[in-house]
């Protein structure tokens, strides 16, 4: 039975798409004939973060071809700064985060940028390295994402409010997970 389930899981990864590979993220896909459930797991993934920009991505998907329709999903997020409070990433910096299918191009997060979870605000009140308390989100509203030329990728962007929330490149964790339930409604190429 278990050699069952391993086979079914690794043909539900090979129909859904693949994560890149990236120290402290996994992700689990379940589901076949176009309807998928994916769990993605951070366990102090780094982001790293330079102060001439404020924003960072972190690919974490990519869709196989085909229109992608996001049914819901939701997200519990935690951040730890790895780098010197007082010198980087200050104390209590205010992050912005999302998920969308577009890289962050901007510390304004916004269109592509969270148009699978909206933005969300949450405090760096962890001290010194500790973790932030836990941020949450909702998909806000289904979607549908047209991969039917070009794959989607779907990214994790952080961005600061403001320019005083960070003084010098730094690297932050992300620790927690999101579930996203979605369909695969095929390439009409």
């Amino acid at each position: 039975m278990r050699g069952l389930q391993r086979t079914l899981s690794r043909a539900a990864a090979r129909e859904a798409g693949i994560a890149p590979p990236k120290a402290g993220l996994s992700v689990v896909t379940t589901g076949r004939g176009g309807s998928f459930r994916s769990v993605f797991t951070f366990n102090a993934m780094q982001i790293s973060v330079t102060d001439a920009l404020a924003y960072a991505s972190q690919k974490i998907f990519d869709f196989a071809d085909g229109k992608i329709r996001i049914k819901g999903g939701t997200a519990k997020l935690q951040f730890a700064v790895l780098t010197a409070r007082a010198s980087t990433i200050n104390d209590n910096a205010s992050l912005t985060w999302g998920l969308g299918s577009a890289a962050a191009s901007s510390a304004t997060l916004a269109t592509t940028m969270q148009n699978v979870i909206a933005v969300t605000t949450r405090t760096l009140d962890g001290a010194t390295t500790a973790l932030s308390t836990a941020s949450t989100a909702d998909v806000v509203a289904a979607a549908t994402l047209d991969g039917s030329s070009t794959a989607i990728d779907l990214y994790l962007n952080v961005a600061f409010a403001t320019g005083t929330d960070i003084d010098a490149d730094g690297t932050f964790t992300v620790t927690g997970t999101i579930t996203l339930l979605w369909e695969n409604w095929g390439d009409n190429v």
